[in-house]
């Protein structure tokens, strides 16, 4: 067989999950596959900044911005989103059918933005049926009294049951099961791989760099982080009024801001941050941020899937402040895993600087929570299934 090609679809309209989700997949897929092509089309800007093995490029559509519950507008230009859907239609169908490729991995959304993945999958199964097309599914999405009768309205159940070969849930079936709360009809659950979650681990000797870069000395440190920061002020800034309090205790803070932060807000957290330089490492944005889960000795960020696997993966005490909005996938995330003893959550109605500080105290004084047997094998397990569906062996 020739160099197996792999193309991935990443909407990304709204920070950085699905990209970094995609990427942690095709670079464990480009180590385990021999001389595989993996090219990823993404809305991502910040892609090229994320460190990627021989072998992978991408394609980067012109970048649209989720801006309610599947509703869209254009990110940069200034044109309609109806044009700039149409533009992003042709250019994925037109890269599918020059690259011709032998998988196509569609991350969590299985018609594309608004539709417009649906020409390329028709396109695929009617004049390239040879190629195999999975879905990469969230280990949840939202509440089921919104998925279902959208899903419903939009016809997704027969495109699953037509189009996709499979569909891979990263995610733990104890806690959450879609093809349950989703109601799948019995065709779409047999064809349904429970993988586990998919995580990145910080390496030794990354853990070991970044210790070096900090300047530890033994003190308690915390990490920040807002995913890509789109909507991670109203966190960050609560966290920034905390610090003096955490800085007298004796905590050092690690703050990532995130690339899609808006410049007021970036601004004014700065104002606030860099005075405490002393106790606060201020960061816009670390695509390693996973290297500083190690030395951490509690987290606080948002309940977004990738954070929340590599934290508890990673088996560090965690605070979360859950998104409600769009989607309540964070709040049903967080709190399943709360009353798992898990991590500790602060709902949003609830933030302050002291919620903050009670929640990272009890964390700082109880450690890590024991672990449950959470399955963390979405990579291996995504690899196996992968190389069964191409046919192809892949090296150990």
């Amino acid at each position: 067989m020739a160099a197996t090609r792999l193309l991935f679809y990443s909407h990304d309209t709204f920070g950085l999950g699905h990209f970094r989700r995609s990427l942690t997949i095709a670079s464990h897929l480009r180590r385990h596959l021999p001389e595989a092509s993996i090219l990823i089309m993404t809305g991502l800007e910040a892609a090229y900044v994320f460190e990627t093995p021989p072998g992978i490029d991408f394609v980067k559509l012109p970048a649209v911005k989720k801006v309610g519950p599947d509703t869209y507008r254009s990110r940069h230009l200034h044109i309609s989103f109806n044009r700039v859907r149409r533009l992003r239609e042709n250019l994925i169908r037109a890269v599918a059918k020059s690259f011709n490729p032998h998988m196509l991995v569609v991350d969590n959304v299985p018609r594309g933005v608004d539709g417009e993945l649906l020409p390329t999958l028709d396109f695929l199964r009617a004049r390239r049926p040879q190629t195999k097309i999975v879905l990469t599914l969230r280990d949840v999405l939202d509440v089921p009294e919104e998925i279902v009768p959208q899903w419903r309205e939009w016809d997704v159940y027969s495109l699953l049951e037509r189009c996709y070969d499979e569909i891979w849930v990263a995610g733990w079936k104890d806690l959450f099961d879609p093809t349950r709360l989703y109601e799948f009809p019995a065709t779409v659950a047999g064809k349904t791989q429970f993988c586990g979650y998919i995580v990145q681990r910080a390496s030794r000797e990354a853990a070991a760099a970044i210790g070096q870069e900090l300047h530890l000395n033994g003190e308690p440190l915390s990490v920040v982080s807002a995913g890509g920061g789109g909507d991670g002020f109203a966190l960050l800034r609560a966290y920034a009024d905390a610090v003096g309090q955490l800085g007298r205790e004796g905590v050092k803070s690690v703050v990532c801001l995130g690339p899609d932060m808006p410049p007021q807000q970036r601004n004014e957290l700065k104002k606030r941050l860099l005075p405490q330089s002393d106790r606060v490492l201020l960061f816009d944005f670390r695509p390693d941020l996973v290297s500083f889960l190690p030395l951490a000795s509690v987290t606080v960020s948002m309940a977004g899937y990738n954070t929340v696997a590599e934290v508890l993966a990673h088996e560090k005490p965690a605070v979360v402040v859950p998104r409600v909005y769009p989607r309540r996938e964070q709040w049903l995330r967080a709190h399943a895993l709360e009353e798992r003893g898990l991590l500790r959550t602060v709902d949003p109605e609830n933030l302050s600087p002291e919620a903050l500080i009670d929640a990272m105290s009890a964390g700082l004084t109880s450690g890590a929570p024991p672990m449950p047997p959470i399955d963390f094998g979405g990579l291996q397990r995504i690899t196996g299934r992968a190389q069964h569906l191409l046919g192809v062996a892949g090296h150990a």
